[in-house]
């Protein structure tokens, strides 16, 4: 039987529940780390299938010709995801850093409202 985080016993009905509303409140930034994490553990699965094809080559080579395609795949999707965590994180960073007060004498600074009105 699963309990919460008070040790409290829940049944099954309530336990999925509640997984399924914190599944839904992860950040896109905690999903993507989730995926980077995700990615690392294939990237490493990729390499020592790659290793096992080099020691039984006469067997495995076509394995490793698919191996490498995968490999290359997969690291593109790493970096992917790499540069997306960056650009959420800067995202993050230059928006606490502007205030919202700043955020407003821009808007001023360019004019108002963009529909023609002061």
């Amino acid at each position: 039987m699963p309990k919460d985080k008070e040790g409290n016993k829940l049944t099954w009905k309530e336990f999925f529940k509640r997984w399924k509303e914190g599944i839904n409140g992860i950040t896109p930034l905690q999903q993507l780390k989730t995926q980077k994490s995700a990615t690392k553990i294939q990237l490493i699965g990729i390499i020592l299938g790659l290793v096992m094809c080099f020691i039984g080559y006469k067997n495995l080579w076509w394995v490793a010709i698919i191996l490498f395609g995968a490999l290359i795949n997969t690291g593109v999707q790493y970096l992917q995801i790499k540069q997306q965590i960056k650009a959420i994180e800067d995202l993050e960073n230059n928006s606490e850093e502007m205030s919202l007060d700043e955020i407003f004498m821009e808007d001023e600074m360019k004019g108002g409202k963009e529909d023609g009105h002061k």
